[in-house]
């Protein structure tokens, strides 16, 4: 009897383990990194409602979605997912972010904090003369 208390104990050990590592809030840069792939997957896949939903206000204006379906004839679907799966370059200050991504060369992104959650606030149309 002894040894099935011992044994039942040492599995209840084993099995609540796990979920002891990696819990928590996601930081900043993890938030900020999902904001950004967010919207580069959704562009790659044509959904402009999800992509402009990581935007912030001021940066969707009134008509995100129509501007959105525009661009998206001069964006490259597989490079927008190359860039959403490469590294980023992420640096938080305060209520403000900068994603830097590896592809295209030298194209970022300005994030914003609104409400609690991370958004897009400028860079976001990924060419010449960007936002």
């Amino acid at each position: 009897m002894r040894e099935r208390i011992l044994a039942f104990l040492v599995l209840g050990l084993f099995a609540a383990a796990p979920t002891a590592c990696g819990v928590g809030a996601a930081t900043d840069e993890e938030n900020v990194s999902k904001t950004a792939t967010t919207y580069l997957r959704a562009l790659a896949a044509g959904d402009t409602a999800k992509a402009c939903a990581q935007l912030t206000p001021s940066a969707k204006g009134r008509s995100c979605d129509t501007v959105m379906k525009e661009r998206l004839a001069r964006l490259d679907p597989d490079a927008l997912t190359g860039a959403a799966d490469a590294s980023m370059d992420i640096n938080v200050d305060g209520n403000r972010a900068t994603v830097g991504l590896s592809e295209p060369t030298g194209a970022r992104f300005l994030l914003a904090k609104v409400g609690g959650e991370w958004r897009i606030d400028s860079g976001y149309t990924l060419g010449p003369g960007a936002s």
